[in-house]
């Protein structure tokens, strides 16, 4: 089953946003559909059969968060995949959508390849023709913890002083780090040592370690371990 085949309901209220997702979804090749409310959508979903879902959270009425709840407590329509779109960046609306089911999650404005890439981590292998760029052959296992091969010598990665950003490491903090990964679907060898920065800032110098925090963490490895997240050099 090739793109054609694939049906996506477009969910947004603001008209310049469906458009903007519509063009992105012919470009490749996609069916869609487009609902302008929470309400809409849910109509839409009842009555015919939609591969996958992009659901904006800030609307009237019924918001995406509603709309993905009432989706995923539906026994015939908990399993199709909802990713989430929206302007707000906070950690707590990430993890929510996460807890309440939500397959992926997009910050505006982003790149159409994210958009792409996060379309192909949640529609199935055998009906998605969008390319995904391969996992290594090799990644550990997952027991107890995750375990990667280690590097040779020579390609081990010094954690700098400054992020890229120039923000100190010793400030980085578990929640900005958790969302850049599952922002950008992917975790590199100084992501992961970002993520591991983050986590001794956490417990070493600020000696607090919160429940929310351990859910984060966990399904950063979760994802890691569906292959939402993927690994990259």
């Amino acid at each position: 089953m090739g793109n054609r085949d694939i049906n996506v309901l477009i969910v947004d209220d603001n008209e310049m946003n469906r458009e903007t997702l519509a063009r992105r979804l012919k470009n490749e090749g996609f069916n869609f559909s487009m609902a302008v409310n929470g309400r809409e959508a849910l109509e839409m979903a009842k009555s015919r059969r939609y591969d996958l879902i992009l659901l904006d959270i800030m609307m009237p009425e019924i918001d995406g968060y509603t709309v993905l709840s009432r989706l995923k407590s539906n026994e015939a329509m908990s399993g199709i995949p909802v990713i989430m779109i929206s302007a707000i960046e906070e950690m707590e609306s990430v993890m929510k959508c996460m807890e309440l089911g939500a397959d992926d999650y997009l910050t505006k404005p982003f790149e159409p390849v994210l958009l792409k890439a996060a379309i192909a981590r949640c529609i199935p292998k055998d009906t998605n023709s969008v390319p995904e760029t391969p996992l290594p052959s090799r990644v550990g296992t997952f027991k107890t913890t995750l375990q990667l091969d280690s590097p040779p010598p020579s390609d081990r990665f010094e954690l700098p002083e400054e992020t890229t950003k120039g923000r100190p490491t010793d400030q980085l903090t578990v929640e900005e780090v958790v969302f850049r990964i599952l922002n950008s679907g992917k975790i590199s060898r100084k992501g992961y040592l970002y993520l591991s920065k983050a986590l001794y800032n956490s417990i070493f110098s600020n000696r607090t370690f919160s429940e929310q925090q351990n859910s984060q963490i966990s399904h950063v490895f979760d994802c890691i371990a569906k292959g939402r997240i993927q690994i990259v050099d």
